[in-house]
């Protein structure tokens, strides 16, 4: 096993045998000056930075007697080493509707939410969190322990329908068809991408339901799993008692080193639904 620098794992020895810092970056968005800072210590430790696929920076090639150091002068642009070992990790997001034509909902502030509530929270097995802003995911939301998709349900003023057929042009899954010289929509096909919603230019389609998707159970690495559908919609300020309410039952069930995914196996689908869904859901 690696060595560990001060019992953080996010802090350890590489094959170098120099160490690794491993910082939290929220949503993967970080500010210019910390962006400065990190290339800043990089340079003074000729040390290297990689980017991780969960989002993350990592600066890489650090003597150990150089870490305190380094650990305080990254600490002074509020960046820390985290998101490693048996633990709630560091959130991954999209960008969101703030820059994103195809998104549906808000996602950075959200993963901001969820790291202050969770990140760092010992479990069982590491717990990964991801949100995508809309059904066509980039940030794979779906093979996480817990993800968000974006959606809206899209409902329509059959009066203020022109029949122009711009949501006919947009929808990637042939959900949406005008008939009799009005827009419907087949709710079998549709994705709630919304992207119908954005492109009425009458403004005819409107957010009918709005929220997430949430998934329980994915998994990125080998064997990769796609998490089971535990909320086919999800409002925001659910959504972090919903958590709340999983990990405090695989806390209270789970197994050592077993990730959520095999604890959902072994207790079985239905049963684990059941046991963390929210009253009244």
């Amino acid at each position: 096993m690696p060595k560990i620098h001060n019992g953080n794992p996010a802090v350890f020895e590489r094959k170098d045998g120099n160490f690794e810092i491993k910082l939290v970056v929220s949503g993967g968005t970080m500010s210019t000056e910390q962006i400065a800072r990190v290339a800043e210590v990089a340079g003074k430790y000729g040390a290297e930075v990689h980017f991780t696929m969960r989002q993350e920076i990592s600066i890489l090639g650090i003597a150990e007697e150089n870490l305190e150091a380094a650990l305080e002068e990254l600490a002074e642009v509020g960046l820390k080493a985290g998101s490693a070992g048996m633990t709630v990790r560091n959130v991954t997001a999209c960008l969101g509707d703030k820059y994103c034509f195809k998104a549906t909902q808000e996602t950075t502030t959200l993963a901001k939410e969820i790291e202050e509530e969770f990140l760092g929270m010992k479990t069982p097995g590491p717990v990964k969190i991801g949100i995508s802003a809309c059904p066509y995911p980039c940030t794979r939301p779906q093979f996480n322990e817990i993800g968000l998709m974006g959606r809206v349900r899209p409902d329509l003023d059959i009066e203020a329908c022109t029949g122009c057929g711009r949501c006919v042009t947009v929808c990637k899954k042939g959900a949406t068809k005008i008939v009799d010289g009005k827009a419907i929509v087949d709710y079998d096909k549709c994705i709630y991408c919304g992207r119908c919603v954005v492109a009425c230019p009458e403004g005819a389609r409107f957010r009918g339901m709005d929220g997430f998707l949430m998934f329980v159970g994915g998994r990125g690495s080998w064997p990769p799993y796609e998490g089971y559908i535990l909320r086919e919609f999800i409002s925001r300020d659910e959504i972090i008692p919903q958590i709340k309410k999983i990990l405090e039952y695989y806390l209270e069930n789970g197994e050592p080193k077993k990730r959520l995914r095999e604890f959902i196996n072994k207790t079985g689908w239905e049963e684990f639904k059941e046991a963390v869904v929210l009253d009244g859901q």
